[in-house]
């Protein structure tokens, strides 16, 4: 039997899933509604050079058909995984709700898994891993669509920083996620399974348990290996919504239509851009782009860098020409802000949703040195909630710099958490004294 190679990394835990809890169905929460809303517009038509891209047996009116029409992996009829399809039957409302969450993602993430020339059925493993909720975050940190680790994200180049979380982004999480499938593929004798099975648990603990079965004798398929009850369930999960989907007539089971074409598109921006100057040019609100792109982290892109910005199809030729026609100076909203007694780097960065980096750059500042009557220019923000008001639709954690005069107690009442949750965030003793730019770890409610 030929041997297998791995890269034995321990760091390898990779993606966290976050199963449908059995006690009751899911629901649409205001997240989904709000994606959906923003696709009522009929979208336009794709160009015939697009159309001559997608040749192949998709000329289907619905997404969920494409996917049906090419699944390709054998789902055995085995206990495992008619528990989980028992499951799913039994909350009929439950693909209903991932239909409305995945609709404007699912067809692009359908595109590059064909492009790649992979099984259309991992288009299906962010209902196990997210329940296609890009914002969710597991008790393991694994965060977005594909419930990416950070050591996952470092190892496929997907960026994390003050502005911008690529696991939440869906372009370059969806990259790095079909990036990590495509070496457990490799890695695995072509085994999809096996490979799925890594995605869960790590490449490390699948080769472990390759290797013992190989010593043994035994055979080394994904239903042979002791692996972790998490990752036990994690497979039969996924193959348990494939096989559903292939027999939704014959099952009576509902997947609530989502167009076969681009619901978004993707708009390369090559300057720092204000997303509510962005919004108001796509015609929309600027929470639901937001939620289009829930990579970002603040109220703009980050300086000096590309990005990749989903806009609704619909609006995006309007969109491209009304970013076209404004200088990149005016992609960005300022104000003039003049330094009074008391003022310091930190607390104007922390009151205008920027970081001090920024503000230094922004004004040709060399040091942290600023005096009473200097003017500033800060980025000018639709409400004094930034950037609480998005780290609130995010999820995400934010840093609190220390003030003199701040306290635990007044910090807690300001991000309405408790004081025992600022304590153990900060590892910090009961009795503990602040300090001046004291950095504090604080996790906002959503």
């Amino acid at each position: 039997m030929k041997k297998i190679a791995f890269v034995t990394v321990a760091l390898l835990l990779t993606a966290c899933q976050q199963a449908p809890k059995q006690s009751n169905e899911p629901k649409i929460d205001n997240q989904a509604s709000s994606i959906s809303a923003i696709l009522t517009a009929e979208p336009i038509q794709p160009k015939q050079k697009k159309l001559e891209q997608a040749k192949l047996p998709h000329q289907h009116d619905d997404v969920w058909q494409r996917i049906r029409s090419q699944l390709s992996i054998t789902v055995p009829d085995n206990e495992e995984v008619a528990k989980w399809r028992d499951y799913y039957l039994s909350h009929p409302n439950f693909m209903v709700t991932i239909s409305s969450r995945a609709e404007p993602f699912l067809y692009y993430i359908v595109e590059e898994i064909e492009k790649r020339g992979m099984p259309v059925e991992l288009a299906l493993l962010p209902i196990v891993e997210s329940s296609y909720i890009p914002y969710g975050v597991s008790h393991m940190s694994a965060a977005g669509l594909w419930q990416l680790m950070p050591v996952a994200a470092k190892r496929f180049k997907i960026d994390q920083n003050w502005w911008y979380d690529g696991r939440r982004d869906v372009v370059e999480s969806t990259r790095g996620a079909l990036d990590y499938f495509q070496f457990f593929h490799d890695n695995f004798e072509g085994d999809w399974l096996n490979a799925v099975a890594a995605f869960n648990s790590g490449e490390g603990r699948v080769g472990r348990a390759i290797k013992k079965n190989q010593k043994a004798g035994l055979p080394i398929d994904f239903w042979s290996l002791n692996l972790p009850n998490e990752t036990t369930h994690f497979v039969p999960k996924l193959l348990a919504i494939a096989d559903i989907l292939k027999r939704a007539d014959e099952l009576n089971y509902k997947f609530t239509p989502i167009k076969n074409s681009p619901a978004i598109e993707i708009v390369n921006i090559n300057s720092q851009l204000d997303i509510s100057l962005a919004a108001t040019w796509a015609d929309m609100d600027a929470k639901k782009l937001f939620l289009l792109n829930p990579g970002l982290n603040r109220w703009a892109t980050a300086p000096d860098s590309q990005y990749q910005l989903m806009v609704p199809y619909a609006s995006a030729e309007s969109f491209k020409n009304k970013l076209a026609s404004t200088k990149k100076k005016d992609w960005l909203r300022w104000h003039s802000y003049q330094i009074k007694s008391g003022d310091n780097l930190g607390a104007i960065s922390e009151k205008y949703a920027t970081n001090v980096t920024a503000l230094k750059k922004l004004n040709n500042l060399n040091s942290d040195t600023i005096r009473i009557g200097q003017r500033l220019i800060v980025p000018l923000t639709d409400t004094d909630a930034y950037p609480l008001q998005l780290a609130k639709i995010s999820k995400a954690r934010i840093t609190h710099i220390v003030k003199s005069g701040d306290n635990l107690w007044d910090i807690s009442r300001k991000y309405k958490v408790k004081v025992q949750d600022i304590i153990r965030w900060n590892k910090l003793a009961a009795n503990s004294l602040l300090q001046p730019k004291q950095r504090l770890k604080i996790r906002l409610k959503s």
